[in-house]
């Protein structure tokens, strides 16, 4: 490990490029949690020429940058040309950031020689400074860094500081000289401190493994007495020794293959967890409950499957009395559900789907309801939250629809490009059906409601109490207003703004989303949004009940008040008098 000085007088350490696998050979793989401090990119410039001439003969003729990792209260340097460079940029722009939003240099439109090469650099590691937040969860970009989901330095260890950070599960001291045999023996003297970090009982093998100083190896059982009580009850411990040198033979089997037993039995104990089978691409997550970035990428789609087939069913077969507020029957959901995990297309124009569409609609809101990471994502909560209610606005009395609108757009904009196509496709799905109300009962509001606990949730929140139930509230209203404005949030370029402001006071439909009451002070209207308010309460003459509408909203042929026929009372019971109240104070 070497040890430099950066420029500023911080201590780093030296580059391994050997210890850190190759960036194309990394698995694309998520964290569901990130929790990274700030961190720091800069390019160093003036470094010791050392330092770059770590690299294999294969590498001979690429120019090498240095770059330096603050983060965590660490600092430590990577190795990286230009290539690595531009995969750095495609995956960030692929899995993390819209290229509207980070304003990031597209490096593979950029030569990779020159005189400027060094300036585009530094620029854009600058720029990923000041937008690197908890949204990078990839796997591949943090591996990039060398750093893991937490912000602290990530290395891939050799197998010799493998063994030798494996904990020991008892301690011995040796009682007889054991000169070793082969490479991965132990040599002991008699006295030696050994600690164990491998026990196989007699039966399955004569050789245990451990550690003696900074070497780790095999050696002969009998060659060592356990210390204290640390060894298991149930193992069975190698005779004493009583001044002869004699002791028990062994089976052939397990001098010859006594070693690889052992070998096999460390391997079972100590098998990698899920996340890391996940990092070197030995396990990939189902459709459902796998990151909607890393399913799209190792797919190859641009939105997932399961939803382009099931908005296609609906929008043909589902506009129905219910829909998506019913529930489908769970054996129909289950046995499609398995399709989509096996990567088939289940044919959803089957007899028992087309009499059973709820539960294609379930499914669709049960394949957002696992995702990770939600739709709008945990880190983009507050932002959201934020645009229909205007938290960081001065005057909220001033906060108007447009300015929702763009707060709104800036939210969006801020999503991975996965999430972002996702959203899109199925706010305007969701705009079709609730054009529909009239005959499905399902609103943009009644929908908004249903599909909200799906899109948005809070991390803390999720643990409950009353404060969960109050953001169940505001997640309808962001909801809401995503689905009556996915026109105007989705679009490329912004009408015009008076235009704008016409549409939405003019329109039924560009009106602010109130379903459920927004946190901002009460706003007096105006003549001409009187005028419509009664012309729209006057024309409206739907036969359903509408949410959270109020007795004033119901249609005609309901009323909230049931009168009891003139004249019905109950026998026996004596009339009382207006006077009654007088005997109390009677005297007797």
């Amino acid at each position: 490990m070497q040890i430099s000085e950066a420029a500023g007088g911080v201590p780093v350490t030296g580059v391994e490029p050997c210890r850190f696998p190759k960036l194309e050979e990394c698995a694309h793989f998520h964290y569901e949690r990130v929790q990274l401090s700030q961190v720091a990119v800069t390019l160093q410039t003036n470094m010791d020429q050392s330092l770059h001439s770590q690299h294999t003969n294969d590498d001979e003729g690429v120019d090498w940058h240095m770059v330096q990792v603050t983060s965590a209260d660490e600092c430590w340097l990577v190795q990286r040309s230009y290539e690595n460079f531009k995969m750095l940029d495609a995956q960030l722009h692929q899995c993390i950031y819209d290229r509207k939003f980070s304003q990031l240099p597209d490096l593979s439109s950029h030569p990779s020689y020159g005189e400027d090469v060094e300036t585009l650099l530094t620029e854009y590691l600058v720029r990923f400074s000041e937008i690197a937040d908890n949204s990078i969860n990839c796997g591949p970009v943090l591996n990039w860094f060398q750093m893991d989901n937490k912000g602290n330095r990530l290395l891939v260890p050799s197998e010799e500081s493998r063994s030798i950070n494996t904990p020991a599960v008892a301690a011995a001291y040796s009682v007889r000289r054991y000169v070793s045999q082969a490479r991965d023996e132990l040599s002991l003297e008699v006295g030696d401190m050994i600690s164990v970090i491998d026990m196989a009982s007699p039966a399955e093998s004569i050789w245990w493994k451990g550690k003696r100083g900074f070497q780790v190896g095999f050696f002969p059982q009998h060659c060592v007495h356990i210390i204290g009580d640390k060894v298991p009850r149930n193992m069975p411990l190698p005779p004493p020794v009583v001044g002869s040198l004699a002791i028990t033979p062994v089976k052939p089997v397990l001098r010859k293959h006594g070693k690889l037993i052992a070998f096999f039995r460390s391997f079972i104990l100590n098998r990698p967890s899920r996340r890391r089978l996940k990092q070197s691409g030995i396990l990939k997550e189902r459709v459902f409950g796998c990151d909607l970035g890393e399913h799209l990428l190792n797919s190859g789609h641009t939105i997932p499957t399961v939803l382009k087939c099931c908005t296609e069913f609906i929008e043909k077969h589902g506009i129905v009395d219910g829909i998506y507020r019913l529930s489908g029957v769970t054996s129909n959901i289950q046995k499609l559900r398995n399709a989509f995990d096996e990567d088939r297309i289940p044919d959803l124009y089957t007899e028992d789907i087309l009499q059973d569409i709820h539960s294609v609609a379930s499914l669709l809101k049960m394949y957002f309801r696992e995702l990770p990471n939600p739709l709008c994502t945990y880190q983009l909560y507050q932002s959201f939250v934020s645009a229909v209610q205007g938290c960081n606005s001065i005057n909220r009395n001033s906060f108007t629809d447009h300015d929702r609108l763009l707060k709104m757009r800036e939210a969006v904009q801020k999503l991975p490009p996965p999430h972002y196509r996702t959203l899109e496709y199925l706010m305007k799905h969701l705009s079709r059906v609730a054009q529909h109300g009239s005959s499905t009962g399902m609103t943009t509001r009644n929908i908004a409601i249903v599909w909200a606990p799906n899109l948005l949730r809070c991390a803390e929140l999720e643990i409950g109490g009353v404060a969960a139930l109050q953001g169940v509230g505001v997640q309808a209203v962001v909801t809401e207003f995503l689905i009556c404005y996915a026109d105007l949030i989705f679009c490329d370029h912004l009408p015009n703004l008076n235009s704008t402001c016409l549409d939405m006071e003019d329109s039924p439909k560009r009106s602010r989303p109130k379903s459920l009451a927004i946190s901002t002070p009460t706003k007096l209207i105006t003549l001409e949004e009187a005028r419509t308010k009664h012309l729209l309460n006057k024309a409206d003459d739907n036969g359903y009940i509408e949410v959270g509408g109020g007795p004033n909203n119901l249609p005609k042929k309901y009323h909230t008040i049931i009168e009891l026929p003139s004249g019905h009372r109950k026998r026996g019971l004596p009339k009382r008098s207006p006077s009654g109240w007088r005997s109390f104070f009677s005297k007797s």
